[in-house]
């Protein structure tokens, strides 16, 4: 009953990107005069946009759905997390933010590395929530802890981690990191800032049914506070911006060489339907 309260009444929400969080604000081309991103949950089966009706897709599995792009001049993300969530006021605050990231700070305001516009299902449906990662997780957070306890980075034990992993997996994390990464380390500081503790256990019981791979996303916003550190907000996040993975900008802050990467492109038009 309380879920369906909270759907009926939070339908639609419009999220701005927030300067402080990210910094390359100016960056985004939003499609139309509004500078916002429209979030919009299904209600009856139907998601109710300000440009007309779209139907919801059928519930697959017990999964929770996310699609988004452009529609009518507007920078929209339909989200159905009708498969339950355990603070479902709380989880929709935070992956509409999540989600309205994605396409406007990144699909609308930032360069792309050619082998990171698309991803192969198979190593989805293989590597989610995969225990190969752990290592590497587990260095990321060393790094931050040696910060904490005012030490200095130092970047051969993650490099290891890195290399220790098959083709495959490197390829799956690479892209995760790079897409999931920036995403979580805004929606992290918009919705619960310097609250690292409180962060961390909502992510690791997100949404019901598992949360397998959640360590990904906790990484994701220490490497974020690494660089926070290490570089400077501004900085590392123009050379996001500009195409760069957090992770390899976690290794150049550490001394480490991170992969080499193809060209950048912009992505000028993501069609929601």
């Amino acid at each position: 009953m309380g879920w369906n309260l909270v759907m009926a009444v939070a339908q639609a929400l419009s999220i701005a990107i927030d300067p402080v969080a990210w910094t390359q604000v100016q960056r985004i081309e939003w499609p139309g005069e509004s500078h916002r991103v429209e979030v919009v949950q299904p209600v009856a089966g139907m998601y109710r946009t300000g440009c007309g009706d779209l139907p919801a897709a059928s519930p697959s599995g017990g999964q929770h759905s996310f699609r988004m792009g452009e529609y009518c001049e507007q920078l929209v993300v339909l989200i159905d997390l009708s498969a339950g969530t355990s603070d479902p006021q709380l989880a929709e605050a935070f992956l509409a933010r999540h989600e309205a990231f994605h396409v406007a700070a990144q699909m609308y305001g930032s360069k792309i590395p050619l082998e990171f516009l698309e991803i192969e299902p198979s190593l989805v449906e293989r590597f989610a929530g995969s225990s190969a990662f752990q290592p590497l997780f587990a260095e990321v957070d060393a790094l931050l802890a040696a910060l904490d306890s005012g030490g200095e980075l130092s970047c051969p034990a993650l490099v290891d981690a890195y290399r220790a992993l098959a083709d495959d997996e490197r390829r799956y994390l690479d892209y995760k990191m790079f897409w999931e990464w920036p995403a979580e380390f805004y929606a992290q500081q918009t919705t619960f800032g310097s609250d690292t503790a409180s962060y961390r256990n909502f992510r690791s019981k997100l949404f019901n049914g598992g949360n397998e791979g959640f360590e990904l996303f906790v990484a994701g916003v220490e490497a974020g506070l690494i660089l926070d550190r290490a570089m400077g907000r501004e900085a590392w996040q123009k050379a996001v911006a500009e195409g760069s993975s957090m992770f390899d900008l976690v290794l150049a802050t550490a001394g480490c060489a991170g992969p080499e990467r193809g060209v950048r492109v912009r992505m000028r038009r993501v069609e929601l339907l």
